[in-house]
């Protein structure tokens, strides 16, 4: 099958350092190529693409762009353009505002296709060779978090506060300790270490030899990346139950989800609840490269024998990066 996968992205393939929904994209495309398929990207202005990529051009119609050499187009966003080739969207967000989205759409987990109104679903993944070994055995003194810290959804301030509850550490994955300017926030915690937009090995290293990710979100988690690469390398998640993570986080001894800071902080406070190789199994049996290529691979049969992916075009009505309660 010849995919041709497209979004008008300035992040590089393969992604330097950030960037989850590009990180996403590649692994797919690689477990494809695995799998037999041809691929290739309509990309944005990245620095660095693959070969044989084209380059998103603005203004010119996508079927011009596309052209005829896909047998199927997945877009990773919603261009609103309607086009001769087959096609699928993927819905990597939520939405703030009523909407009404494509038949053909595909959302990341079974709670992100409900809050939209819809059924179909595909479970991000990611390819694991690039992550190393987890640490099982030997983590050190601190939890960590995992997330842009001036975004409010992702609750660094209820992060820090439950962390304090256990006298803990935590390292910050994804901020700096103050910003200025929009979204601007400063941390004053000294038992807080900020890393920055941390990526790579560095950021792989130091998720290794936590004691577990904290990370109460306070919105309908789509998917959740940061929990599946926090599991994949051996750390338990102590999070809220919101959106897609009690999908996730499904067995007593990975995890404990729950919007009571102390109730989590009481889970954080006896760790051998906690199995950190059962932690690194479930990831990496259920949230690969390979299960996401094998998902993807029936809507796209499905789509190419005419049948759509929803009965009728799914909706919502909005509200879903509204702020949800969190009691630190």
């Amino acid at each position: 099958m010849k995919i041709l996968h497209v979004l008008s992205s300035r992040i590089s393939l393969p992604p330097e350092k950030y960037g989850g929904t590009e990180r996403v994209i590649w692994s797919l495309a690689k477990a494809q190529m695995a799998q037999g398929h041809q691929v290739r990207f309509l990309w944005g202005n990245a620095k660095t693409v693959p070969q044989g990529t084209i380059r998103f051009q603005k203004g010119v119609p996508l079927n011009q762009q596309i052209g005829d050499w896909p047998d199927i187009v997945h877009f990773h966003r919603d261009y609103k353009e309607s086009i001769d080739k087959p096609y699928v969207i993927t819905e990597h967000g939520n939405a703030s505002e009523p909407k009404e989205y494509d038949a053909n759409t595909i959302f990341l987990s079974r709670k992100h296709a409900e809050n939209a109104g819809g059924s179909c679903f595909v479970y991000n993944g990611l390819d694991w060779s690039e992550y190393g070994e987890p640490n099982l055995n030997q983590p050190k003194d601190y939890f960590h978090f995992l997330g842009k810290a001036r975004h409010a959804i992702k609750n660094l301030d209820g992060t820090l506060e439950t962390v304090e509850r256990v006298n803990g550490k935590l390292a910050v994955l994804g901020g700096k300790r103050f910003r200025l300017g929009k979204g601007a926030y400063c941390y004053f915690n000294r038992k807080a270490r900020f890393y920055g937009m941390v990526g790579g090995a560095k950021k792989h290293e130091l998720i290794c030899n936590s004691l577990g990710l904290v990370m109460p979100v306070r919105w309908h988690e789509p998917f959740g990346l940061a929990f599946t690469e926090s599991l994949y390398l051996g750390t338990p998640v102590f999070a809220t139950p919101y959106g897609s993570l009690p999908e996730l986080i499904d067995q007593p001894e990975i995890g404990l989800l729950s919007t009571s800071g102390q109730e989590l902080a009481e889970a954080m406070s006896d760790l051998s609840r906690f199995d950190r190789k059962m932690c690194h199994e479930v990831a990496k049996e259920r949230f690969g490269a390979d299960p996401m290529a094998r998902g993807y691979q029936v809507c796209y049969e499905k789509v190419l024998s005419g049948q759509p992916l929803h009965n009728g075009k799914p909706s919502t009505q909005g509200g879903l990066l509204d702020l949800l309660p969190y009691n630190a």
